[in-house]
């Protein structure tokens, strides 16, 4: 498994001991159950304090610290390489360019090298880890260029690359100026996996459109320089049966923010991330209790915004404008005894999102545009007693699936105003005749699903294609970054074999 971001990070507090830290990611929560389950190795950048002293001479260990159920390979980088990377030219570029955000995209040329360096670091030690029958999964938009990379040095290892974020249609993703060598790069696996069927089309449209290849949408496949790359829409979701919280949890939780019982409580999980709506949201909300006055002290909305790229200067801007616009709000609404929004900017782990989920009467999730968001999801899997609403963004992939859910254009106010309001005074028996549908499609496309369809395809790819692949040269200057005698040796030992 190569994915940038790693599932434990040892962190060192100032008092020298040393705790174990979970980050605040869909991805990690959504792939993880994998590999617990089938073991194998996620290879991810190192980015906790005392991530050093905790592995061995490699960087590797056992993860989790209780059951030692998988290996977790950690990589160091130049902190400047990897800045430019990841803030650079992943989330300044792919990441607003996929999101079609309404921010404009930053492309630049020392970014793009980084992200070729680190692509490539990733690469050698995927393949230094992989088997003859070895299978790789190659996680979201930050190693686009990975599958090629295996590719020309393993050719016996069948990969797939799941992009986590949407693929924007042809015209938008044209504006890239590395267009081709990315699509080339991701070509390299041997499926190339999305959210949605919508995402698979855009991104077939998107190859025929600037490579010189052939594409069948009748098989949903890309042909490009003698490899064929199947490309499939994989919804992602989450673990079923979903360790929920209590409700006396979710009580507790409750009266420890002093919230009343017979107050509605919403709730939000989101990152501090332009792409969540957040700010929409709180107008929507204001704009609620603006119209509905008796609302007011029998309405609460707890937000939880994990801070994240906080170095980055649009997301500085957007958590400063979240805590002016729920000031506002506060402000203008709220009495000495009653805030109808509770902004919490922190990390929060699992177990404390979960207890929010039990506490809450429903969830608002009204992204601008999301690749799936396991948040609705997860709301849903948390609902164990059946009962509760959901209020979710037609533009997040999960509305595909949760048809049953309140659905709302995040851009609109009113809509999704009115949308709340209908959470807060629907009857029970719609309110769980709605939450029963949901967590039906839940159960049965759980994360086992998930995985068990994209191992599926990977194995009848390796089953049909036993043979070492012929290596085709690489585009541009990614050429001069492969040891051509490393890859020249793997090559004469395999057929050797």
């Amino acid at each position: 498994m190569v994915a940038n971001r790693e599932p434990y990070s040892h962190q060192r507090l100032e008092d020298g001991r040393i705790v174990v830290a979970r980050p605040p990611s869909g991805l990690v929560t959504g792939i993880e159950p994998l590999l617990r389950e089938c073991g194998g190795t996620w290879i991810a950048a190192a980015t906790g304090s005392a991530d050093r002293e905790c592995s061995d001479r490699d960087g590797r260990l056992r993860v989790p610290t209780e059951t030692r159920e998988y290996t977790l390979q950690r990589l160091w980088f130049d902190p400047e390489l990897y800045e430019r990377y990841y803030s650079g030219l992943s989330n300044e570029g792919l990441w607003p360019l996929c999101h079609t955000a309404h921010i404009r995209p930053s492309f630049r040329a020392a970014d793009w090298a980084a992200y070729q360096s680190i692509n490539d670091s990733f690469a050698r030690a995927a393949v230094r880890e992989t088997t003859r029958n070895g299978l790789v999964l190659v996680q979201d938009y930050h190693f686009a260029l990975v599958p090629r990379l295996i590719r020309h040095r393993a050719p016996h290892a069948v990969t797939n690359l799941f992009w986590h974020i949407p693929w924007p249609n042809a015209e938008v993703f044209g504006i890239f100026p590395w267009k081709n060598e990315l699509l080339e790069g991701m070509l390299g696996a041997d499926v190339v996996g999305f959210h949605t069927r919508q995402y698979c089309l855009n991104f077939l449209d998107s190859a025929q459109r600037y490579l010189e290849c052939r594409v069948d949408l009748e098989k949903m496949s890309i042909s490009f320089r003698g490899h064929q790359t199947l490309v499939r829409a994989y919804p992602i979701s989450v673990e079923w049966p979903y360790p929920s919280a209590s409700r006396a949890q979710g009580r507790e939780l409750r009266q420890s923010l002093g919230i009343p019982d017979d107050v509605h409580v919403s709730v939000g999980v989101d990152r501090a991330d332009y792409t969540k709506g957040l700010i929409e949201r709180v107008a929507a909300i204001e704009l609620m209790l603006e119209q509905n006055a008796a609302l007011r002290g029998r309405y609460v909305h707890v937000q939880l915004a994990s801070p994240t790229r906080m170095h980055i200067r649009k997301y500085q801007e957007l958590a400063s404008d979240l805590e002016e616009a729920v000031a506002r709000v506060n402000e203008r609404f709220g009495t000495a005894g009653w805030a109808p929004v509770l902004l919490h900017m922190r990390a929060f782990s699992p177990e404390e999102v979960r207890k929010h989920y039990a506490m809450a009467d429903s969830a608002l999730v009204t992204p601008l545009h999301d690749g799936m968001n396991l948040v609705a999801k997860e709301y849903v899997a948390s609902c164990s007693d059946g009962d509760g609403a959901l209020v979710l963004s037609t533009f997040a992939g999960a509305a595909k699936e949760l048809e049953s859910a309140l659905l709302v254009n995040p851009y609109d106010s009113q809509e999704t105003a009115a949308a709340i309001l209908r959470a807060i005074r629907m009857p029970r028996q719609e309110r769980c005749a709605r939450m029963q549908a949901m967590r039906d499609q839940v159960a049965t496309h759980s994360i086992h699903d998930w995985s068990a369809k994209i191992l599926h395809d990977l194995r009848a790819v390796r089953d049909q294609a036993r043979r070492v692949r012929p290596v085709q040269p690489l585009a541009g200057a990614a050429v001069s970054r492969f040891d051509t005698h490393e890859s020249a040796s793997f090559l004469a030992e395999e057929a050797a074999s």
